[in-house]
This record gives structure tokens, sequence and C-alpha cells, in this order.
């Protein structure tokens, strides 16, 4: 472990949260960059996290928080588009058809109905 780790881990140690507080913002800023900068040399998350002595996904949710949108954008629901109907025509002798839209299979039973 190197030794801005130590130092991030004794802080985050040291930070007084409570039940369901929260770490100081100086603090998440000073993890957020040294585990990005770790991360970004190849090291996963859950090294990151056992170098800080972390048991949840804290300093991986601070990451993504940190570089994602906090405001609500407008989106717009587009309604799928109604399936093609698609028939099977089966002959008196078994012969069977599958996927023919209405027309063509109007087409088949005129032409051999």
């Amino acid at each position: 472990m190197d030794k801005e780790a130590a130092i991030l881990r004794r802080d985050l140690g040291r930070a007084e949260t409570g039940l369901g507080g929260r770490y100081p913002q100086e603090l998440r800023a000073r993890v957020v960059n040294w585990a990005h900068r770790r991360h970004a040399t190849g090291v996963s998350w859950e090294e990151i996290k056992r170098e800080l002595g972390q048991r949840s996904d804290t300093v991986r949710r601070w990451y993504v928080e940190g570089g994602s949108a906090k405001a609500l954008v407008p989106v717009r629901v587009i309604a799928p588009a109604a399936p093609a109907r698609v028939l099977s025509v089966v002959s008196w002798a078994g012969l069977r058809i599958d996927g023919l839209t209405p027309s063509e299979a109007a087409a088949l039973l005129r032409e051999f109905g």
C-alpha cells in the first residue's frame, strides 16, 4: 500500500460520519482523485476498496456520481411499432407455409384455394 493510500485510510477511519452520516466533501474529493488514478493504472475496484479499508462500494459510487449529471433530463417515450401480422397457411395435405403477410396469404389462397 502506498503512503497516500495509508493517509486516506487513516482519514476515512477518523471521519465522524455517524449513522447515515456523510464523509466530508474535501475527503471524498481526495479519495476519488486517488481512486481515479489507481483505477486508470488497471487496479480493480475490489483492490482499491481493500487498500482503503472499505467494506462497501462507497468509493466506486463516489467516483461514478462525480462524473454523472445530477439534473433531470427530458426524455421522449416512443411507442414500439405494431408487430407485423404474420400468418401461416396449412393445406389439406399438411403442407405448411409460415411467415406470410395477410396479402400474401390471401394471394396464395386465391391461387390454390
